[in-house]
């Protein structure tokens, strides 16, 4: 949802030259909110995903961001993303066994402030979706915070909730069973088969697949427009 005074204020800031161009574009494409009325046919949506030091909030920092655009049910791989976030103190040994990335890879990447103002470059006004998408919002949402006073206004799809409600109805508890809506669990249930998993841009495009899928079952539920996905 838009918050009205923080784009102001955030655009006020880029007439004086207070922010990088890649945010004061973000701040241009989102200033309008999407209408309910638009179909999903017209959106872009951007499927993301953040790999992190672990699982803490307010302690762990984003080491990878990738994501890739899909729009009417089309998976764009010429439209994507992919940064490493420089991180000097990550250890090593975690960051190998799960991301299969080493410090040096680490180290070498991006500065924070850099690397998230190009992820919003990259989104504008798009729908953002990802599995499980609270955490990774939120942990993006911490540096944008610091770093610019802002936060992501974008519409935000969750596929874990959305597979769920198509599955199960609105009102079914995620947290009961929630082993059912994992990612690696969804996608076999959906016949995606498991390639790249535990890097950003590799859960990203199994996301995206998963998407896929959840739009097709979607439409034949009469989910047509950006109101009806969001329940708005």
């Amino acid at each position: 949802m838009i918050d009205r005074i923080l784009v102001w204020r955030g655009l006020s800031r880029c007439r004086r030259n207070g922010l990088p161009p890649g945010v004061c574009r973000y701040l241009e494409a989102v200033r309008k909110p999407l209408p309910h009325h638009t179909l999903l046919s017209q959106i872009r949506f951007v499927v993301f995903d953040t790999e992190t030091t672990g699982f803490d909030l307010k302690k762990d920092k984003i080491i990878s961001i990738g994501a890739i655009a899909l729009c009417n049910q089309r998976i764009d791989v010429s439209d994507s993303f992919e940064v490493l976030v420089r991180q000097e103190n990550v250890g090593a040994r975690e960051a190998v066994s799960v991301h299969g990335l080493l410090r040096k890879d680490i180290a070498g990447g991006e500065d924070e402030k850099c690397a998230v103002a190009a992820f919003l470059d990259y989104i504008g006004n798009s729908v953002l979706v990802a599995q499980h998408a609270g955490f990774d919002v939120a942990m993006i949402d911490r540096l944008l915070h610091n770093y610019f006073g802002i936060r992501i206004f974008n519409d935000v799809v969750d596929t874990a909730s959305l597979a769920k409600r198509l599955e199960k109805g609105p009102y079914y508890n995620l947290a009961h069973k929630a082993g059912e809506y994992r990612l690696d669990t969804l996608c076999e249930r959906y016949h995606i088969r498991l390639h790249d998993r535990h890097t950003s841009a590799g859960d990203a495009y199994l996301t995206a697949q998963l998407y896929q899928r959840l739009l097709a079952k979607g439409y034949k539920s009469g989910i047509e427009t950006a109101g009806a996905m969001l329940m708005k």
